[in-house]
């Protein structure tokens, strides 16, 4: 099968196509063991495990020769900086079917396309979607024209980086991309001087101890008071640094396929005060419910806070009567702000 024959697969299914490399990435698990070893990871201790399997992701798969990446677009157009009166908003990735859903049922077909073309019952496939220890972008990075940017997203430079990816691990031996001079950030700080907490201070490192993202979707306690003012824009996750980015400004026509359908967000006072049976009905089967409903209501209240919310106050009792950790510890930090 040649390149043109996959590609056509892959686009047939929706998604975009990135190449195909072979299973290393050394200088980039050196790179990612430096950043863990300085702390950059926060509170994501499961990033420390499997070090093994992260540094050789052959072992994912016995004899495995090449990666196939693929990636769903997933821009919904937001404009950006908010609308005067628009509410704190929810991360792009987060607004439809949890991806990982999405994208290995994709996988899966595309394997079995694969398997009725060619044959290949004597090689083996496994796809990936976050579900193992591999650093899926390093890889990605290698194809043609990818590069990590400065904001540590992955950039194409026509698709842009609102890009979710999997990759189809393989015993056959497909023909690697040919490797390409590298569009690169260079000079450009946007993100860098948009990010508001200062987590990409550094060329090409994240630093999770200060990215709004890893505070109000990962973390599990209150959110540390410095923090609270950037929960003004967005209540789960932060898409600023791809927002600003000039790539993603000229990849407007990569957006998520019209077949998957972004849910309807409720406003700020109803996730504030959403009992678990709402809370399955807004968010059940998507990525919002890695916060968890204390976690969604949590964020809400800060965000009721700081755009002076004329029902915050009523957000605030109705947590008193069903709180818990850590709800009701913000809901006693926000009355002491409170005149």
């Amino acid at each position: 099968m040649n390149p043109s024959q996959l590609n056509q697969i892959i686009q047939e299914e929706g998604l975009i196509p990135l190449g195909i490399v072979p299973l290393f990435y050394s200088e980039s698990y050196e790179h990612f063991r430096r950043w863990i070893d300085a702390g950059k990871h926060a509170g994501l201790q499961y990033l420390e495990k499997y070090e093994e399997v992260r540094k050789e992701p052959e072992k994912l798969l016995p004899g495995a020769k090449a990666a196939i990446i693929i990636a769903l677009p997933y821009s919904q157009g937001d404009n950006w900086p908010l609308e005067p009166g628009e509410e704190p908003r929810v991360a792009q990735y987060a607004r439809f079917q949890d991806y990982h859903q999405v994208l290995q049922k994709t996988g899966t077909r595309l394997v079995k396309k694969l398997k009725e073309k060619i044959e290949l019952d004597s090689h083996s496939f496994r796809v990936l979607v976050d579900t193992a220890p591999i650093l899926e972008r390093a890889l990605a990075a290698q194809t043609q024209s990818s590069f990590i940017g400065k904001n540590t997203c992955l950039i194409h430079p026509t698709h842009g980086s609102f890009l979710l990816l999997a990759e189809i691990l393989t015993t056959y031996p497909f023909e690697f991309d040919q490797a390409e001079k590298k569009s690169e950030c260079g000079s450009c700080t946007l993100c860098q001087v948009q990010c508001p907490t200062g987590a990409l201070d550094e060329d090409y490192i994240l630093d999770s101890n200060r990215c709004l993202a890893y505070w109000t979707i990962e973390h599990r306690g209150t959110i540390p008071e410095e923090f609270w003012p950037w929960l003004s824009k967005y209540y789960f996750g932060c898409d600023i640094c791809q927002q600003v980015c000039p790539y993603n400004q000229e990849a407007k026509s990569y957006q998520l396929p019209a077949k998957i359908i972004p849910k309807k967000m409720p406003s700020l006072f109803e996730v504030a005060t959403m009992d678990q049976k709402n809370y399955e009905a807004y968010f059940g089967g998507t990525p919002m419910t890695r916060a968890k409903r204390s976690g969604l209501r949590r964020n809400a209240l800060i965000s009721l806070y700081v755009t002076q919310n004329p029902r915050l106050e009523e957000a605030l009792d109705s947590v008193t009567k069903d709180g818990g950790y850590p709800l009701e510890e913000t809901v006693i930090q926000i009355r002491k702000k409170l005149p």
